[in-house]
């Protein structure tokens, strides 16, 4: 059924990290109405693993008030939903009929996913079946909405290439002294973590989908995410629209983790040798580009790919960044705790056109990104919990019971 769409932007994990600060810029910066849906599991599974965030989580109704009080504007709405009940993704659906959806609700950690088979299916069952009742509610109600899903880079992890294509392409290969050919391919994925088999299970579905049903779909291969704040609520005066911000080492991103270390003066701790490479892009960079995929032009149809990062660095490389900056920071490794690849090849990653302007000065970007992280959780140095920061989660097939 190919219904009319509105204006509205729907954003799916509308209290997370991400999906609380595109909220807040698409709001801001947009004549937009947003809608934010969540079903605060995020925050059950933080309490089970331990976690803490840096800065007092407020409730959405609560940050969505105050964005009403500082900017005077009310097109910031939230609605709580399961996504995994598929007559309640349809009701919201139908309710706003959206111009555009961003799914980023996702169970994100590598590590929740490696730490029980029941952490491991919720994963699954978060970033799977949620996604599968959004495409189908989509298909069913509203095809002429764009679906924008948030993927992940290291999808590509495992994958030894010298290259990331954006779309399909041909390939060729050499078995047996014979050549062979695979024709209009995405480059395969592997992973190395349940977290990561579930987006490449996405990225396969958003596929099929958008052949079978004619959805315009993007997926965004997302890197590493790092940042505290966007201009919108950086200042001491806004901490009421703070985002969630982990620092452990279960949900807390490796440059996140590296800057409260280095707030309270306690060592960075570099897993293995360092030599594992990681996409990055700031939270102020990520915003701006979603703010551009929500604008692309996609076809009924299309699966549009691309991968939203401005920076490939190894562990130690960010840690070296880092010290640059304060000089008196040490540096300790770690017996990795995780499976991680050693490829002989450093790939290069084809960036979208719409997105290519965010490399200009890039690194000094990134410079004075980490300095502003630095400040800003300075103000709740008091607050950090060394305790949570060192890794407790290994990569280690379950014991056999005797």
């Amino acid at each position: 059924m190919n219904q009319s769409v509105d204006n509205t932007v729907m954003i799916l994990g509308g209290d997370g990290y991400l999906g609380w600060t595109l909220g807040l810029a698409m709001a801001h910066r947009t004549d937009r109405q947003v809608v934010l849906v969540d079903n605060f599991v995020k925050r059950r599974w933080e309490k089970e693993a331990g976690a803490k965030v840096l800065v007092p989580l407020e409730s959405p109704q609560r940050r969505i008030a105050e964005y009403e009080r500082i900017f005077g504007k009310r097109n910031l709405s939230f609605e709580k939903v399961e996504l995994l009940d598929p007559e309640a993704v349809e009701h919201i659906i139908a309710k706003y009929r959206p111009a555009v959806v961003i799914n980023a609700a996702q169970q994100p950690s590598a590590p929740f996913s490696m730490s029980s088979a029941k952490n491991a299916a919720a994963t699954f069952s978060n970033n799977v079946a949620a996604h599968l009742n959004v495409l189908w509610a989509i298909a069913h109600l509203s095809n002429a909405t764009k679906y924008i899903k948030v993927g992940s880079g290291g999808c590509y992890m495992a994958t030894d290439t010298d290259y990331v294509p954006l779309g399909k392409n041909d390939f060729t290969f050499e078995l047996d002294g014979q050549q062979h050919k695979v024709l209009q391919s995405f480059l395969p994925m592997q992973a190395t973590d349940f977290y990561h088999q579930s987006k490449i299970t996405d990225f396969l579905i958003d596929d099929l989908c958008s052949k079978m049903w004619g959805l315009k779909v993007i997926t965004v291969q997302q890197a590493t995410i790092f940042g505290a704040t966007i201009p919108e609520n950086h200042w001491t005066e806004r901490e009421g629209l703070a985002a969630r911000f982990n620092y452990d080492a279960v949900f807390g991103t490796v440059i996140n983790r590296f800057i409260c270390q280095m707030v309270i003066g306690h060592p960075l701790t570099v897993y293995g040798d360092g030599t594992q490479k990681t996409g990055l892009i700031s939270l102020t960079d990520t915003a701006v580009n979603f703010l551009k995929f929500a604008d692309l032009d996609v076809t009924p149809g299309e699966h549009m790919v691309v991968h939203n990062y401005t920076h490939r660095l190894s562990i130690s490389e960010i840690a070296e960044r880092l010290a640059d900056i304060s000089p008196s920071t040490k540096i300790n490794y770690l017996t990795n705790p995780r499976e991680e690849p050693t490829g002989k090849l450093d790939p290069q990653v084809e960036v979208h056109e719409a997105i290519k302007a965010v490399d200009s000065n890039k690194d000094a970007r990134l410079r004075e990104e980490m300095a502003n992280m630095l400040e800003f959780a300075s103000r709740y140095k008091d607050d950090i919990d060394p305790s949570i920061i060192l890794p407790e989660v290994k990569w280690l097939a379950a014991e056999k019971k005797a």
